[in-house]
């Protein structure tokens, strides 16, 4: 074991660093969780480590459940053990190393939290919090996204560290629009005591990060520092209830699969300058080509592959002869293969002979989903 402090190596048993003095984290005497010094309860099991620590005997182990039943007639709300444990994924698997990185943020914050807290008994409103919580942690991960924290009743979702995806922007928009179907069907299920409607506001927003390690000792974790953080916040305060707002490098990245009203050139609090604003109204009901000049309504003719759409004109002529045919198409990213596809079915809408051919495309979904297009 490393010294909490110094990092220097502390052999078992060790009560504190024999190189800088620092108290070392005990064992929990329920689970073995390694707890910080200050630590009086578990924080993953409960059991009272600061009575262990002084008395030598039995730790008492906390009796109450974050079950907290208020009507007879429904379920009580309970944060699962399962979902507890997805919160974070284990320590070891991320890389603590800071390095710059292109991600996408989002924050989703609950509407009218202060005036809700004030109405319920603490118990309850916790319990609440822990089941809107594992709600939204599964709509994170769902899309591949990875929850940096919880501030009060908020939550802090991270696309594209640690893990990243060509398409982490799109994720985290849909993410949010999950996001808010889910915290719905829990206000149905809650309202009976939570007295009002659970409503997220997002803001989320797409920007350079230095990503990895953060904080001190036990206390560090995986977490990423710089301005993109802030103006998702930021985004996340202005959203009204029940809405999502995003940043302007998200709606570039996003305008192909969802819809969008502009909110201008908007002045966020503590940022100098303005930040151009985008409202979220939902996904296309046809999306557009992600790349290329389609994307920026404009058009360009195919120069310099008349011999390979030649080539495969020519294995269609054959097909329809009677003879089977596979086409494989390969290149480097940006080469064109795309585009020289995209002419070779507009190749065949144009010409007579292909008029009695059927065209089926099918897509392969970045999140695991089939998909077609006919």
């Amino acid at each position: 074991m490393n010294c909490s402090g110094c990092g220097f190596e502390v052999q078992s048993g060790f009560a504190f660093c024999p190189h800088c003095g620092t108290k070392q984290p005990s064992a929990c005497p329920g689970c073995g969780f390694p707890c910080a010094p200050d630590f009086a309860y578990c924080p993953k099991c409960g059991t009272l480590v600061a009575a262990a620590a002084k008395g030598g005997g039995q730790a008492a182990v906390r009796t109450d459940s974050t079950a907290v039943p208020t009507s007879s007639s429904s379920p009580p709300l309970v944060l699962t053990p399962e979902a507890q444990h997805a919160f974070r994924p284990p320590s070891d698997k991320i890389d603590s190393e800071a390095n710059r990185r292109t991600i996408t943020v989002l924050f989703a914050d609950l509407s009218g939290f202060t005036a809700m807290s004030e109405r319920l008994d603490p118990e309850i409103m916790q319990t609440l919090q822990n089941e809107l919580f594992a709600e939204l942690t599964a709509a994170v991960q769902s899309f591949g996204g990875f929850v940096d924290k919880f501030i009060g009743d908020a939550l802090l979702a991270l696309f594209g560290a640690p893990a990243a995806h060509e398409d982490d922007p799109e994720r985290a928009v849909r993410a949010a629009l999950d996001m808010i179907i889910r915290s719905a069907r829990l206000s149905e299920r809650a309202k009976a005591y939570a007295g009002s409607p659970l409503l997220l506001h997002v803001g989320i927003n797409t920007g350079h990060v230095v990503a990895g390690g953060l904080g001190v000792g036990v206390a560090k974790s995986y977490s990423v520092t710089g301005d993109t953080v802030n103006t998702a916040q930021r985004l996340q305060s202005m959203a009204p209830p029940g809405e999502v707002l995003v940043g302007p490098l998200t709606y570039r990245l996003t305008r192909h699969a969802f819809a969008y009203d502009s909110l201008g050139e908007v002045s966020l609090k503590g940022k100098m300058g303005s930040v151009l604003v985008h409202r979220l109204k939902g996904p296309l009901e046809t999306p557009r080509a992600a790349r290329g000049l389609d994307t920026l309504g404009l058009d360009a003719p195919l120069i310099g592959r008349d011999a390979e759409l030649a080539r495969v004109i020519g294995s269609l002529d054959r097909a329809c002869g009677g003879a089977a045919q596979l086409v494989r198409l390969v290149g480097e990213a940006g080469i064109g293969k795309t585009r020289l596809v995209s002419e070779f079915v507009a190749r065949i809408g144009e010409e007579d002979r292909f008029a009695g051919v059927a065209i089926r495309q099918a897509v392969c979904s970045p999140l695991g989903e089939r998909g077609r297009r006919c």
